[in-house]
């Protein structure tokens, strides 16, 4: 009996030694560091994105698979690195584990549709450009994938979900609009729109002189797309800008909370 409790206990260590072995270096890749970590990635098209990696999986790369992932799409005029800057998804990707792309607009520029300079007037394929983005993130793991876009990015969020509801399982827009003429298949969305904004205005425009085109009226969007749940929020007193925090609604915390729902 005595040897029986002896061989128990040892095999009872045994036991413990080999799980604090398996978890310690789970334990070192569930904590994380401060900082991700950001690639330039180059598609074989040519156009390239900015990949914002988080510390979790940079330590463990197969811990993407199967986990969400943000598009995240810029303004006109604007670019990647400094639409990051005034967004700040990089936190929340950092803190959750999740993939984050800033895809580069040709010139500074989607083409939306209707919507926006070098890009729409060169007729340039952005739903083929972003399609292969969401390819390379899916060849990296990720799972579900949600486009968000501020103004003219915004505009290109619609289209890519409209004509790619496939690929696309969220959008978030904040003063951006619908600019071609309907969906091909039904979308899921949160738009947030300043009713003070003057570039993109909330009842539209016949013609815009600053973005030279026609803006749709934001009311007329679920009409255009059949099917569709999208969820528009008005936002008295905001003017074309990404709100944050300190304001009544933080932009960022609303897409990243949308994104994982």
């Amino acid at each position: 009996m005595r040897w029986t409790r002896r061989r128990v206990v040892i095999a009872a260590l045994g036991g413990l030694v080999a799980a604090a072995a398996i978890a310690a270096p789970l334990a070192a890749a569930i904590d994380p560091v401060h900082d991700g970590a950001d690639s330039r990635i180059v598609l074989s098209s040519g156009r390239a994105y900015l990949l914002h990696t988080p510390p979790l999986l940079r330590r463990v790369p197969a811990m993407a698979e199967g986990r969400p992932a943000m598009i995240v799409l810029h303004g006109v005029k604007d670019t990647p690195e400094h639409f990051e800057s005034v967004a700040g998804f990089k936190k929340y990707s950092d803190r959750d584990g999740d993939l984050v792309a800033y895809p580069e607009g040709i010139r500074m520029s989607f083409n939306a549709g209707l919507c926006c300079g070098d890009a729409a007037e060169q007729n340039v394929d952005d739903v083929g450009f972003l399609s292969d983005v969401v390819s390379d993130l899916r060849a990296r793991g990720a799972g579900r994938i949600a486009v968000v876009g501020f103004s003219n990015g915004g505009m290109m969020a619609y289209r890519l979900a409209c004509a790619r509801p496939d690929l696309v399982d969220t959008i978030g827009v904040l003063a951006g609009t619908l600019e071609i003429p309907h969906c091909d298949g039904p979308i899921r969305a949160l738009h947030l729109h300043g009713l003070k904004d003057t570039a993109v205005p909330f009842t539209g425009a016949r013609y815009s002189k600053r973005l030279r085109c026609f803006l749709r009226d934001v009311r007329t969007i679920p009409a255009a797309s059949p099917g569709s749940n999208i969820d528009i929020q008005q936002l008295p007193g905001f003017p074309h800008r990404w709100t944050g925090p300190g304001d009544p609604v933080d932009a960022t915390v609303e897409f990243w909370k949308f994104a994982r729902m």
